[in-house]
């Protein structure tokens, strides 16, 4: 890099830096983060058997474990993604460079420091920045080994960690990782492809004492996962999300979705038409494809597992594809509209992004403090379901509370009961026994929840009884969180 050029990567570098710091204590939390705050505080022990009983492996879990030793506040616990995140960034911004050169390089590092989705979960409290950074890290050693044919022991032992960091951060990890084989067997490199296979047989190796709890994960996957099978919507809510943020309101969505379907088809039509140009594009068009296509197979051959953010390896390779092609197509004016269109529709959506405050990330915290005026502190709260109580409770621990099971079986029934005993969080089953003796209370519902029902013809049956059997005294409405007061009838 010359001066320019140097300076450049260090205002992306910042600018990375600063748009995932943006909001990183005000924006709410929603109950998977603070499910991984509960999990984390536990021994490792704990941990284990508590992920275990779920559907992901427990690597990111221990870190937070560790990073918990800093402090419990909210800021400061998303600095571990953050930092997950910028360690991504600079692998995937040198993989460019050795992949394209140093301009494409500087170009992925802008819009890497834009991307909607990897700001997303840059700030998330689970564990899709490690996962990134372990197959980003894997795709970095593959090419410095097999591309650059530097065959050194350290970029061996190097890819080895990278994978196992991948299998124990997500249990479909591997199906980002296959793709590296499919690209050796497709060009005929057969030695190579050998000595990746024994390079995985170490990976499978250490991987194979958690391998010991897939059969259960899976049949969890398969009894209660709650992503619908994937169809035309879903695929154009991918595309959308690998530009921007969604829940966008307005004439922002049509936008948005316009640009980036346009983004999207001609970078694949480019990747087509450069096959033959650069020996390496075959496995960047498997990486922005062919994985996501597997889980939308997947999805239709078992439970639906098409989610954006589980391919978000397709998300940073799509990001480098998209850089080499507005370098070579920039005099052409398809890199000006490549770039300003990726630009575009970042911008349109960030600040619905950290501004959002609706329904999984409802305003739980301004919830808790009208809870905890002086009228109200004392009084017993019930939630009517798992997602308000755990960010809520995240906020004030000491407040007497509870939440109601879910439907056994339903796709809500996601708690399992060994990932309760290992936090040491029960629901109840009886919401009668729970407000015994209680003269009042209060039942914490979503708006949604409530609707839900209404659009069926029914009452929501939790509300229904309280009311039969309880006076209503007061209702307070919190963004979509409806907070009824109830007590007893004289």
């Amino acid at each position: 890099m010359n001066k320019k050029e140097q300076l450049f990567f260090i205002f992306a570098f910042l600018l990375a830096i600063g748009l995932r710091l943006v909001g990183i204590n005000s924006r709410e939390i929603q109950y998977d983060d603070a499910f991984s705050i509960f999990l984390a505080r536990q021994s490792l022990g704990n941990i284990i058997q508590g992920t275990a009983a779920d559907t992901m492996p427990p690597l990111y879990y221990f870190l937070l474990h560790f990073w918990l030793g800093l402090s419990s506040e909210l800021a400061v616990l998303r600095l571990l993604s953050v930092g997950l995140s910028l360690i991504g960034w600079v692998i995937a911004v040198d993989l460019c460079r050795r992949m394209f050169g140093v301009r494409a390089a500087l170009v992925a590092s802008l819009l890497l420091a834009f991307s909607p989705l990897q700001i997303y979960h840059s700030q998330d409290l689970r564990m899709y920045a490690l996962l990134m950074v372990g197959q980003m890290a894997y795709y970095w050693f593959f090419y410095r080994i097999f591309e650059e044919k530097n065959s050194r022991k350290l970029l061996w032992i190097g890819l080895i960690i990278s994978g196992i960091i991948a299998l124990y951060s997500h249990a479909l990890a591997g199906f980002g990782l296959i793709w590296g084989n499919i690209y050796l067997l497709g060009k005929k490199r057969w030695n190579d492809h050998t000595q990746l296979i024994k390079a995985q047989l170490w990976i499978g190796l250490v991987y194979l004492p958690w391998a010991f709890f897939l059969p259960g994960q899976i049949a969890k996957v398969q009894r209660a996962f709650w992503t619908p099978r994937p169809g035309i919507v879903e695929i154009l809510q991918s595309v959308i999300l690998f530009h921007a943020n969604l829940p966008l309101k307005g004439i922002l969505l049509p936008i948005v979705a316009v640009v980036s379907a346009q983004l999207f088809f001609v970078i694949l039509w480019e990747l087509w038409k450069d096959r033959n140009n650069h020996s390496f594009i075959d496995l960047v068009g498997l990486l922005v494809i062919g994985f996501p296509l597997t889980l939308f197979i997947l999805s239709y051959l078992m439970q639906p597992v098409f989610v954006t953010r589980a391919f978000i390896l397709s998300n940073v390779i799509y990001c480098l594809a998209a850089s080499r092609f507005i370098i070579l197509k920039w005099k052409r004016g398809i890199g000006a509209f490549l770039l300003g269109g990726y630009l575009l529709t970042a911008l349109i959506s960030l600040p619905s992004f950290y501004t959002f405050n609706e329904f999984p990330r409802s305003p739980f915290r301004q919830a808790v403090y009208y809870l905890n005026l002086p009228q109200n502190s004392s009084l017993f709260v019930l939630h009517d379901n798992k997602l308000s109580y755990f960010p809520m409770r995240y906020y004030d621990e000491e407040r007497g509370a509870a939440f109601l099971a879910d439907e056994p079986g339903s796709t809500n029934d996601t708690l399992a009961m060994a990932t309760q005993h290992a936090m040491g969080i029960y629901p109840v089953k009886d919401f009668s026994k729970a407000i015994e003796g209680k003269d009042s209370f209060f039942f914490v519902v979503f708006k949604k929840a409530i609707e839900e029902f209404k659009q069926t013809g029914q009452q929501h049956p939790v509300l229904e009884a309280l009311s039969k059997n309880y006076l209503q005294t007061n209702l307070t409405l919190i963004g979509d969180l409806e907070i009824i007061q109830f007590r007893e009838k004289p």
